[in-house]
């Protein structure tokens, strides 16, 4: 029985030793994130990733490295965001984590855009007047001004909504260059509209995403909830994993 006590002090007691300093690596951070509770995730890969702070998809977790020096409730929040089983226990997860400062260090430069195509200028001309012709027909003219900007690297997504970030960055509508040409001007028009819808959840203080909030007010600006076309082949089915992904521009802040 003596031997049992003593064993087991020595493991608190190294536990408390490892714990007294952060983790340096990936591998001491899943294990922090395991002692904490966390299950289903054999592999931990550490990012500079400048939007996306923590994601996760099948048995991978993606965490940008500024966590490394996160405190414990910070840490034992990226668990319930990955185990969390209802809505309100990862919003709460997220609402804990995006509290944690991500340095300058730890994040990607500002990634240049794309070669501009000669036609830009016009194009978004047209879809700013189509915002500021959406804002008044379908939201009482209640959203505010957005940068709208055309991406040539979008492979899978038509358009995008991002949201500020305390680090100065603006929110902003982006739509895929390949979307229009490939699609047509009237889609590029529904995937702008569909970005609004976004917009205006941030702006008014919902979650972004596609429940029934969304779904809601889709139908109600005229819009499929769910509309989408791909830009690549999709991926075989036995490839297709549950995926979650927490970023400082693709969540609402507090």
């Amino acid at each position: 029985m003596k031997k049992f006590v003593a064993s087991r002090i020595n493991q608190l007691l190294q536990l408390f030793l490892e714990f007294d300093s952060p983790p340096g690596n990936a591998e001491q951070l899943l294990h922090r994130l395991r002692v904490y509770g966390l299950k289903g995730i054999t592999k931990l890969r550490l990012t500079s990733n400048r939007a996306v702070m923590v994601s996760f998809s099948g048995a991978e977790l993606r965490v940008n490295k500024g966590y490394l020096e996160a405190p414990e409730g910070v840490l034992r929040a990226i668990v319930q965001f990955v185990q969390g089983r209802t809505r309100a226990e990862r919003r709460e997860a997220q609402r804990v984590i995006l509290t944690h400062p991500v340095a300058a260090a730890h994040r990607a430069p500002v990634r240049r855009p794309g070669r501009a195509d000669p036609q830009d200028s016009v194009t978004l001309r047209e879809l700013a007047h189509w915002h500021q012709e959406y804002n008044l027909r379908h939201f009482g003219g209640i959203l505010s001004e957005i940068p709208i900007r055309l991406s040539g690297r979008m492979r899978s997504r038509l358009g995008q909504y991002t949201t500020a970030t305390p680090y100065g960055e603006r929110a902003e509508i982006t739509i895929s260059r390949t979307h229009i040409r490939k699609h047509g001007w009237a889609e590029a028009l529904h995937t702008l509209l569909h970005e609004m819808v976004h917009q205006w959840q941030a702006e008014t203080g919902l979650p972004i995403d596609h429940g029934p909030t969304f779904r809601a007010k889709a139908q109600a600006v005229g819009i499929a909830a769910q509309a989408r076309r791909e830009l690549r082949a999709p991926a075989p089915a036995a490839l297709v994993v549950a995926q979650q992904e927490l970023g400082l521009r693709a969540a609402r802040q507090s």
